[in-house]
Formats: C-alpha cells, structure tokens, sequence
C-alpha cells in the first residue's frame, strides 16, 4: 500500500509538491494575516476586532464610573449647600436677637459650652507642656 502512494507521488511529483507548498501558504496566510489596528486606550498594542471591541466596551465601563463620580460629587455639592444654607440661616435668626425656642436656646448654650470646653483643654495643655519643657531644662 505504501508503495503504491510513493509512486503515485513520484508520477505527479510537481503537482504535489505545489499543492503542498500552497495549502502551507493558505495555512500561514489564514493564521498570521488577521487585520490589526492600533489600540485607543492602549497606544503601544495592536488589536485584533475581538480585541478591539473588548477595549470599546472597558472604554464605556470606566466612561460609566466617571459618570457616576461626577453624579455622586454634584450630590454632594447639593447637600453642602443645603447644610449650609440651614446654617446660615440659624446664625442669622441668632444675630438678630431671635430665638425661636427653648430648646433653640438651651441647643446654642450647650454648643457654645463644649466648644469653650475643647478650647479651655487646648489652653490647659499648652501652659502643661510649656511647664513640663521649663521644668526639664531646669
């Protein structure tokens, strides 16, 4: 058997070396001739299409983050303005002299106390510290 296909092969010698060397080059051709483009987010890379579109759709998901940064910062504007607004509105009705509740007043009394209060320690320890420095110097 194997001798009857070597001398079919030798009979038709150039037709099968051809054909050989064809279905290599169509082999090559199909493996190593896919079109390639350069990358939009990635400028030293080549892509294939498959890859292309991979890098369009993380494009559109890190586009998606960004726009919901933005959404969450202008939120957060938002809501600074509004406490803001509140307070600037309370700090008013304090300087002219209006209070409107008990609780309003008994709420600024208490506030204004625990603010002396942390600046009363912060006082306290500096005159400390500065004690302690004299006192190791002496």
């Amino acid at each position: 058997m194997a001798s009857k296909i070597y001398s079919l092969i030798e009979k038709n010698r150039w037709t099968v070396i051809v054909s050989v060397i064809g279905l290599l080059l169509w082999i090559y051709a199909g493996i190593s001739c896919v079109p390639v483009t350069q990358s939009p987010i990635r400028p030293s890379v080549k892509v294939t299409a498959i890859e292309l579109q991979q890098d369009y759709e993380i494009w559109q998901a890190n586009n998606a983050l960004t726009i919901k940064k933005f959404d969450w910062a202008v939120s957060d504007i938002e809501q600074q303005k509004e406490q803001w607004a509140k307070t600037e509105s309370a700090l008013m009705s304090i300087a002219s002299g209006c209070v409107t509740s008990w609780s309003g007043l008994i709420s600024i009394l208490m506030s204004s106390g625990i603010v002396g209060l942390f600046a009363d320690n912060i006082r306290k320890n500096g005159v400390i510290g500065g004690l302690k420095r004299n006192k190791d110097s002496v």
